[in-house]
């Protein structure tokens, strides 16, 4: 075969294929779009209203939470939460984790209007749940945090699973 026949053959194989990996990406992101389901609702948008005070403590800033009226109205509450869940330890089955708005193999610091809220969720009677790619939805009391600096400012405690 002379060369311009070879760079006409993969000039043809080239022309055939870019189409084929350009679709095949265009059918990965609307898999992707349709694979996360929302869970944005009313007592996440409450949530996602956590704010911070910034003080000065020998030099260095200090974060506090802040609970506006609306968010610390919620206290002591009774919610139900669909969310994924996002361990806090290794292991495959979990107690105490956090849950998210968001999937874990999905990054939670990348969207367009901050990070996404997340609670911390203790299930009760020493229930465990395993950490998958599909939401649960839970349903317990809501705790808000001011003081312990080791956990996150907003807990579900005494939770169940709630199963359709």
């Amino acid at each position: 075969m002379t060369g311009l026949s070879l760079r006409s053959i993969l000039l043809v194989c080239l022309i055939t294929v870019v189409p084929t990996a350009s679709a095949q990406q265009n059918i990965n992101e609307a898999k992707h779009l349709t694979d996360h389901v929302p869970m944005m609702n009313s007592v996440w948008e409450t949530f996602d209203l956590l704010m911070y005070r910034v003080t000065t403590e020998k030099g260095k800033n200090v974060y506090a939470p802040h609970f506006p009226p609306r968010l610390e109205a919620m206290d002591g509450k009774m919610v139900a939460l669909q969310g994924y869940v996002v361990p806090i330890k290794p292991g495959f089955r979990h107690n105490r984790f956090l849950l998210s708005v968001l999937p874990i193999d999905q990054c939670m610091f990348c969207g367009q209007d901050g990070i996404p809220a997340m609670v911390e969720v203790t299930l009760s009677g020493g229930k465990k749940v395993r950490a998958s790619d599909r939401p649960i939805l839970i349903r317990g009391k809501t705790v808000l945090n001011g003081m312990d600096r080791k956990r996150v400012e907003i807990w579900i405690e005494k939770a169940s699973i709630v199963t359709n």
